[in-house]
């Protein structure tokens, strides 16, 4: 049976579930539906006039919104829909004029644009409701991480889903989650985002979060606004509770007010959800991974070549292989290793045993047993320096090891993965046979002169 990269690497193992619960079930402890409460510093003051040329500003106060948010998660796919609703404003701000091209209430409906019957919002009579949603998969690292597929939201206008931005988001231990993103901003720049998520208590019910975002040109801190999060029991109580906040806020909810409809219709709340064409775009249940097995290098001709008596052989064959790799030091490299490697190959054992696949990851895995990270499916360099400094193979200066580990390290990201190791391996098999071949003849030419 053939030792697959899948063997070390999960990203390599095409039968590894995509399943964001099952990769980590903290994702499936932030499933279920909740009240959101949240405070909120920003940059702009409260209850400014809504630019309808750039729908910049809020006439409503951020620190006194309440969210109703349903996080589901299926399969490869996670789904967050937040409604969130806004308390009528005070009336000493609906007293100030209002600037041209602005309005102090939302919603705003365009002239032309036919007014539902009744419906005439009023600043510090009537609230207002939007949404914001968001869709994410698991990733083709198969770690437990999440990428960003995109979102909607119904500020002022709906344009439905939106593919733009880029984030990630990971499980951090057994409590925290932290989410982070990339966006355009309205003035050009690019806004990055950052939350960070984790539950209070033993059942899991509550939870507090952090978001912050910046100016990514400036680096300046925009808004950061921590959320209270308080799990419903069940969805008809959620939805109930939604309702009333509708009510309590005078909120005219209505197709007009972007609040979306309640309860949720389909699988989005936007005037149009993802199609299949964009889920698949990140969704590792029908996109190409990245992570393939590769082509065989290491050939049954060459596997064949790998006689080995244990760990003592394969030092022999990073030791052969560093030879050939450094030209400049080839002379000194081999005098000093391949008589000390060679001598340590225990005749005893049948010199064509062949080191198949299977014994190559045994021999890998040994390597990889640091104690820091040990068995995280790559070699680091302390590893291999351990491995090499064990005695069995002579002395080898650190100089030499360095060059040694950059020449191991293909792809310099201080790490040799499985495939790194095994690339490298694919040419020494004529060196072993060639010192092995040495001794038994020095050992032959011993036997018949005594």
């Amino acid at each position: 049976m053939c030792s697959c990269l899948g063997d070390i690497d999960i990203r390599y193992d095409a039968d590894y579930t995509n399943s964001i619960t099952e990769q980590n079930d903290l994702w499936a402890k932030q499933d279920g539906f909740y009240m959101v409460t949240q405070t909120s510093t920003q940059e702009m003051a409260h209850f400014n006039p809504v630019d309808l040329s750039g729908t910049v500003g809020l006439p409503y106060d951020d620190n006194a919104v309440v969210s109703y948010v349903n996080i589901t998660t299926s399969g490869s796919r996670r789904y967050e829909h937040r409604y969130i609703i806004y308390p009528p404003a005070p009336q000493e701000f609906c007293d100030l004029p209002v600037p041209p091209g602005a309005t102090n209430v939302l919603p705003y409906i365009p002239p032309g644009v036919p007014v539902p019957p009744g419906f005439a919002p009023v600043c510090g009579v009537n609230g207002y409701a939007t949404f914001v949603e968001s869709f994410k998969t698991s990733s083709h690292e198969k770690d437990g991480s999440l990428v960003n597929v995109g979102g909607a939201l119904g500020f002022a206008r709906d344009s439905g889903f939106d593919k733009s931005g880029d984030g990630v988001a990971y499980a951090i231990g057994e409590r925290s989650l932290s989410f982070t993103g990339s966006s355009d901003r309205a003035d050009g720049g690019k806004g990055i985002s950052s939350k960070n998520w984790i539950f209070i208590g033993d059942d899991f019910n509550l939870a507090r979060a952090v978001l912050e975002n910046y100016n990514a040109n400036t680096a300046a801190l925009i808004s950061s606004t921590s959320y209270q999060y308080t799990k419903i029991a069940s969805e008809e109580d959620w939805v109930d509770m939604l309702q009333a906040a509708f009510v309590a806020n005078n909120v005219q909810f209505d197709i007009a007010s972007r609040g979306g409809p309640v309860p949720m219709e389909r699988a989005c709340l936007g005037a149009r959800c993802p199609n299949e064409t964009e889920w698949c775009e990140h969704d590792p249940e029908c996109s190409e991974s990245p992570y393939k097995e590769p082509n065989a290098r290491l050939k049954a001709g060459v596997v064949a070549g790998f006689c080995i008596a244990g760990a003592a052989v394969l030092l022999a064959i990073v030791t052969l292989i560093f030879i050939r790799r450094l030209k400049q030091q080839k002379e000194r490299i081999k005098a000093q290793f391949a008589a000390r490697t060679a001598a340590t190959i225990d005749l005893g054992v049948d010199a064509n045993i062949a080191m198949n696949p299977d014994a190559l990851k045994e021999e890998f895995q040994k390597i990889d047993s640091g104690a820091d990270d040990g068995g995280d499916g790559y070699i680091s360099k302390d590893e291999l320096w351990a491995f090499m400094s064990s005695g069995k193979a002579g002395t080898m200066t650190k100089k030499d090891f360095d060059v040694l580990f950059l020449t191991l390290d293909d792809d310099g990201n201080g790490k040799v993965d499985y495939l790194e190791f095994i690339n490298f391996l694919s040419t020494c098999g004529a060196y072993v046979e060639k010192e092995v071949q040495n001794k038994e003849d020095f050992v032959d030419d011993d036997e018949n002169s005594a």
